[in-house]
């Protein structure tokens, strides 16, 4: 069979198949349903002491010096270890330097880890410690709830040119989560917005960018700008703050928003959390938003409030397209070095859990042919498999396997659909795990 570089019709990048952009979608589709979560907040006194206890890290650190501190933080026995508080450290390339729950993860880069909704932890906090301290959200597994993640609020500090630590607490309540379909519309958003601006002109666009009745004002969706020094140049339901600087501006839990936003479009884009007040009914909730340069005055960008909880319609997660695709196969991979491999791999293996979305799962084999993961056929799990062909005669794990030895990649084929129970169209995006085994998904095309 092919490889997905030889699909005439499948971009690697770029291709939502079935998907028109906002231009093209009515407002009702686009805005969200509202069912909305209240967003915890952390009090004054719990944000002290993340503070303290991060300042008593840096100050160990500077007393004994980066190796010994680096050792301390490890020892999930020691003095920094505190119930579930505990101290990490990173360097400013995102390499992992101290965890005392995570030593298979030291010395590896973690700049490509991802939440469960896509967003990349690690690069969010270093533009949050490039500037000396800050906080945070990251959703992640909580170890004292079983398959469960939750929000956490962290803090960082720098502590030198070439390292810097956090700690966090968790936030009650069930995270949320915002699906494929809400992200891709969001970023597409965005992207239509700078493509607006860049090809119409900076005064006309933040015209537009304005107008709370415009066309770039969509239900609880709208279009925020500011240039780099943080001066609000678009804000349409607060017009008020036109004109003034922004840069330090922090919502509820003390998260530098705008600052960490305009760090990310520093970069190009990218995506972060906070909380802000939705202009419909004006609570605060959390906002996952996306910001991207315009040119090196400005950026913009854009943000959808947390309506959708984790125990909600988890198909609604289910990835359609390319990109979707390997962001769900990331993300499994990101969790199985966060909970560890048995772990994930008895969650992957839940068909009513949050890794089994209709038609799409996670399989995974060994490099020897032995199944690990297979949620619709569990009696095949342990036994070894290298050698099945699909209807047409192709040794499917053997090419796939092939893929994973060398990284990760697409492949297509044709696959038994357990929905439909008929041989369809797959295209799977496999990667390797660990040097002894590797993981992947897939989307049918029929």
């Amino acid at each position: 069979m092919k490889s997905i570089a030889s699909l005439p019709c499948l971009a690697l990048a770029g291709c939502l198949l079935g998907w028109a952009p906002p231009s093209m979608v009515a407002a009702a589709d686009l805005a969200s349903d509202h069912s909305a979560i209240a967003t915890p907040v952390a009090n004054d006194s719990a944000r002290a002491m993340l503070v303290s206890f991060l300042q008593e890290a840096r100050n160990y650190t500077l007393n004994r010096g980066k190796d010994e501190a680096i050792a301390a933080f490890n020892d999930p026995k020691g003095e920094f270890v505190r119930g579930d508080l505990y101290v990490f450290a990173y360097d400013f390339n995102g390499t992992l330097l101290a965890n005392p729950y995570l030593h298979s993860l030291i010395g590896r880069n973690n700049l490509d880890l991802v939440d469960p909704s896509g967003v990349h932890t690690i690069r969010i906090l270093i533009e949050v410690a490039k500037h000396g301290n800050g906080f945070a959200y990251n959703v992640y597994p909580n170890p004292n709830q079983p398959n469960q993640t939750e929000l956490k609020l962290l803090y960082v500090l720098k502590v030198d040119d070439g390292l810097w630590i956090g700690a966090g607490i968790y936030l009650p309540g069930q995270a949320p989560l915002f699906s494929f379909e809400e992200q891709r519309r969001l970023k597409v958003f965005v992207d239509e917005a700078r493509d607006y601006a860049l090809n119409n002109g900076k005064a006309k666009a933040l015209a537009a960018f304005n107008d709370p009745e415009g066309e770039f004002v969509v239900g609880d969706l709208y279009v925020f700008a500011y240039d780099f020094q943080g001066d609000t140049l678009s804000l349409p339901f607060q017009p008020e703050l036109l004109g003034t600087n922004q840069l330090e501006a922090t919502d509820s839990n003390g998260v530098t928003f705008v600052r960490d936003l305009s760090g990310l479009a520093g970069t190009g884009s990218g995506e972060t959390y906070y909380t802000n007040p939705n202009p419909i009914d004006e609570r605060d909730e959390l906002k996952l938003s996306y910001s991207s340069k315009v040119d090196d005055g400005w950026w913009l960008g854009a943000g959808i409030y947390s309506v959708f909880p984790a125990a909600r319609n988890i198909s609604a997660m289910k990835p359609t397209s390319l990109d979707e695709l390997k962001t769900f196969v990331e993300e499994a991979y990101s969790h199985v070095l966060f909970v560890g491999k048995d772990k994930a791999l008895k969650e992957f293996m839940d068909l009513n859990g949050s890794w089994a979305r209709g038609d799409v799962y996670i399989f995974a084999q060994d490099f020897n042919g032995t199944e690990l993961c297979l949620p619709y056929m569990p009696d095949k799990v342990g036994t070894n498999r290298l050698d099945v062909m699909n209807d047409q005669g192709v040794y499917i794990n053997r090419e796939m396997r092939a893929i994973a030895m060398n990284g990760s990649g697409f492949y297509e084929y044709r696959w038994k659909n357990p929905i439909s129970n008929l041989s369809e169209p797959k295209v799977s995006y496999v990667s390797k795990a660990e040097d002894t085994w590797w993981l992947g998904a897939g989307i049918y095309e029929a």
